[in-house]
């Protein structure tokens, strides 16, 4: 715990803020949760710094996933006014994440000492990283909306599965109907093969275009790997199997991601506190409506 946080507290002089990535999907039981674990250690691997920040609070599984039980969570850092050093866990690769806790609810029940801790730390953050990924739980709530738009760009998940292509639509076309900025990416997950993956994508991006009026870029396809459930049972990242054909394009996507051309479409006028709090001033979004849809 000491040499972590003599490490973090070495780096807080960096200039950069982190990049704030907002990894989404329209609806559960798309692997969200696990491509936002091994796209992060893929980040790890090309010598990025990463914290993830399981955002599906009250359910989320990334501590599962790491076969781990965090000690101190995101939502105890703002309750008992914790210092990012004191929560954040050390997982494989040196990729340090932070575990989600109780529900989203108890979250935004935050009084203004909490909240101001929470933009505290966090800023904090984005000086100690290189990029901050956050696991966002599927579906959207006006809660978790606001750090979907207030990230630097999200990656959308979805399967083949027409009912997760309608539930990411539906998502994206939240998003963009109140940010049409936001960069966004798409991710095809447990696609058969090449050319199911690539049908699936050119028709998100086909329907997003002609009813949104918006781009979506295709970060990748990931296959179906029977490395991944056994991955899952042995609690251990399926970037680390060597069998393992996701593993080895998600380092591919991830290497891609950090091509030059991909790091100018990260936003660069303001921070994610700045957004998320003119957000959470203009009562949730660009429309101010509170919206539920999907879980």
């Amino acid at each position: 715990m000491y040499d972590q946080a003599a490490k973090l507290r070495a780096s807080i002089q960096r200039k950069s803020l982190a990049r704030t990535v907002a990894i989404a999907s329209g609806k559960g039981g798309v692997g969200k949760s696990n491509v936002a674990l091994n796209f992060s250690l893929a980040l790890g691997k090309l010598g990025k710094s990463v914290l993830l920040i399981d955002l599906d609070l009250g359910m989320g599984n990334i501590e599962i996933l790491l076969g781990t039980s965090a000690k101190r969570s995101f939502v105890e850092m703002i309750e008992n006014r914790l210092r990012i050093e004191e929560i954040a866990e050390t997982g494989p690769d040196g990729l340090h994440f932070i575990a989600a806790g109780a529900a989203m609810d108890e979250f935004f029940r935050m009084d203004r000492a909490g909240v101001a801790h929470f933009q505290q730390e966090f800023e904090r953050a984005q000086r100690l990283y290189d990029f901050v990924i956050l696991d966002m739980g599927a579906g959207l709530t006006e809660e978790s909306a606001g750090f979907i738009l207030a990230a630097d760009e999200s990656i959308i998940i979805t399967t083949t599965e027409p009912t997760s292509m309608m539930d990411a639509y539906a998502l994206i076309k939240h998003i963009k109907n109140r940010n049409a900025d936001l960069p966004m990416y798409l991710l095809v997950n447990r696609a058969m093969d090449k050319r199911e993956g690539r049908d699936t994508a050119a028709r998100m991006k086909e329907v997003v275009q002609t009813f949104l009026q918006a781009e979506i870029v295709l970060l990748g396809i990931l296959p179906e790997d029977k490395q991944i459930p056994k991955s899952v049972k042995m609690q251990e990242p399926f970037i680390n199997q060597k069998e393992s054909k996701a593993g080895a394009i998600i380092k591919q996507l991830a290497a891609s991601y950090l091509k030059p051309e991909q790091e100018t479409t990260a936003k660069v006028k303001t921070s994610f506190i700045g957004r998320l709090k003119d957000i959470w001033m203009g009562g949730g979004g660009a429309n101010g409506k509170n919206t539920r849809f999907g879980r």
